[in-house]
């Protein structure tokens, strides 16, 4: 059975079209609400759910519209044999539309296995739904989401450790910066490790959005890293460990 959340399009100038989501849930109460939740905040989403992967695959033989397939497994109590077997068929079965997974929990362990078997967005409760919203349209454009806080709990000192610096003055020593980023690279460098997307890094910076663009492009380029998760993977394991990142590019 497919539920159908269509709300009017109503896209502005500049604005990006819209997105056409299917949902996995098994449970009808909470397929409903993040249907509902979605479809209002986002006025050009259209949010399809279903029951099922199986439900889910039909639909997506049946058209070329879907851009994203969220799932949502709920509260598991670790990734064992059988659920990642489940998600490495849910990720084969919407193949090549990227799967995002919705979970209860913020697992460092769960979300790294979860990345290899394919997924490429691992959403927690502790967001809320602008930021689900967010992480749908980076998933949608290529990228790849994990929430900031699961970034700092795979690769954060132990409490009572060194704490994550912020971002180095222009005349902060080299070894306080990564793979030659230049200070404004590296403020870009901390939004992006925050999660932030290219429009608000433009408002916390004030600069417009092309130049954020552009800013991520050089930090991405200048550190060799093929996304944005990645970059932020970098930039933790270097803020973390005090010492020098060196550039994967020869």
């Amino acid at each position: 059975m497919t539920t159908d959340i269509k709300q009017q399009a109503r896209i502005a100038p500049g604005v990006a079209p819209g997105i056409d989501v299917v949902l996995v849930d098994p449970n009808s109460l909470t397929r409903d609400c993040f249907s509902l939740g979605l479809g209002t905040l986002c006025r050009d989403m259209a949010v399809r759910s279903v029951a099922s992967l199986k439900d889910a695959a039909g639909v997506l033989a049946q058209d070329g519209r879907t851009e994203v397939v969220l799932c949502n497994i709920g509260a598991q109590v670790g990734l064992n044999d059988v659920l990642r077997a489940a998600i490495r068929d849910a990720v084969s079965a919407c193949l090549p539309v990227p799967l995002v997974i919705i979970s209860d929990r913020d697992d460092g362990g769960m979300i790294l296995e979860s990345l290899r078997l394919g997924v490429r967005g691992y959403i927690v409760p502790s967001l809320g739904l602008g930021v689900m919203l967010e992480a749908i349209r980076l998933v949608a454009a290529g990228g790849t989401f994990v929430p900031a806080t699961s970034l700092q709990s795979l690769i954060a000192p132990a409490p009572g450790g060194i704490a994550v610096p912020q971002t180095p003055p222009p005349d902060a020593p080299v070894t306080d910066r990564i793979g030659g980023l230049t200070p404004r690279e590296m403020a870009v460098l901390t939004c992006m490790r925050e999660g932030k997307s290219n429009k608000l890094i433009a408002y916390m910076l004030g600069m417009c959005e092309n130049t954020a663009k552009a800013h991520v492009r050089n930090v991405l380029k200048k550190l060799g890293a093929t996304n944005r998760t990645e970059a932020a993977f970098m930039a933790h394991a270097h803020l973390s460990r005090g010492a020098a990142l060196e550039s994967n590019q020869p």
